[in-house]
């Protein structure tokens, strides 16, 4: 097993341990120390070979060496660096690349069903979808500022720039706009929380943009939580509206279970499928692997696409 630092100039490495249970474990390690090795070839279910033999029980020194952590490698469900730190094993499949180290949410789901500790379990992730989220009035108002800006939207992009990923037109949500989903949002969340098994937490960012799914839009499967900055992502949110009579087919979102392999979690090819219902939004935790199935607009027009206001919600 081979590791790579994405700041090949970083002296240190901050590291959260994720634990079975929903436990989490803070350190920081030089690049070279040999515990980064360990603990990442423990989540990642290597073999104990000769580049990164990781130990059954872990004791890790806490507080300058006044403490210790000690837990079973079992235990272990996840690890987050920052930087990054990617690790590259023998011929890994797609999945295993997708899922190299699990967000604190999908880590936290696992540990809450019981499944990381039963290799082949099913993980189907919660979903939550709340109709007539928005009033008549703000609904109207919303319709109207959207139509009003159908210049300002642009070609959206996905965090790495692949092409062929993603189509879809997106603008950054204005503010009045965005003042009005912080507030409803934060209104709902000691409802969605606990249904979202990560327990009750302080609120932090929530992040707000509009997006058009014209004719031919399309998402392919992907994670919102675990590269670069977007690691702090708990929650992902999905506002959907349309014009009346529904001018568009498709669109669905499809949120993949997981199962079990190798002590992590790996997408597998089954799924809830989530409608676009108008004026409804849906939560689930963002580190889950999902897609936005093709959307087809007969007309063409831009007022008969698919829009959603969407973002990611942050713990404090």
């Amino acid at each position: 097993m081979k590791l790579t630092v994405q700041q090949p100039s970083a002296r240190e490495i901050k590291i959260k341990l994720l634990l079975a249970g929903g436990q989490s474990a803070a350190l920081v390690v030089p690049p070279e120390h040999p515990v980064l090795a360990q603990l990442l070839a423990a989540v990642a279910g290597a073999d104990g070979g000769s580049h990164a033999p990781h130990p059954s029980v872990f004791q890790i020194p806490m507080e300058g060496g006044r403490a210790s952590l000690a837990f079973a490698a079992h235990q272990l469900v996840g690890v987050i660096t920052d930087p990054a730190v990617l690790i590259h094993g023998d011929a890994p499949s797609d999945a295993d690349v997708a899922v190299r180290v699990p967000s604190s949410a999908v880590a936290a789901a696992a540990a809450a069903t019981g499944a990381a500790q039963d290799q082949g379990a099913l993980v189907r992730h919660p979903v939550v979808q709340i109709d007539s989220f928005l009033t008549g009035s703000e609904l109207a108002w919303l319709m109207q500022l959207v139509f009003a800006a159908e210049s300002a939207f642009v070609p959206a992009r996905v965090s790495d720039n692949k092409e062929d990923y993603r189509h879809s037109f997106m603008m950054s949500a204005p503010d009045a706009l965005k003042q009005l989903f912080v507030s409803k949002i934060n209104a709902v969340m000691p409802e969605v929380m606990p249904q979202l098994r990560l327990g009750r937490f302080a609120v932090g960012a929530i992040d707000c943009q509009v997006t058009a799914s014209v004719d031919g839009s399309y998402f392919k499967v992907h994670t919102d939580a675990g590269v670069n900055e977007t690691y702090k992502r708990q929650f992902t949110y999905v506002y959907y509206f349309n014009r009346e009579p529904k001018g568009f087919t498709g669109g669905e979102l499809r949120v993949y279970d997981d199962t079990i392999r190798n002590g992590k979690l790996v997408a597998t090819e089954s799924y809830q499928l989530i409608e676009p219902r108008h004026n409804s939004i849906v939560f689930f935790q963002a580190a889950i692997m999902h897609e936005v199935m093709p959307v087809h607009v007969p007309s063409k027009q831009f007022r008969d696409s698919r829009f959603t206001v969407n973002g990611w919600i942050e713990r404090e």
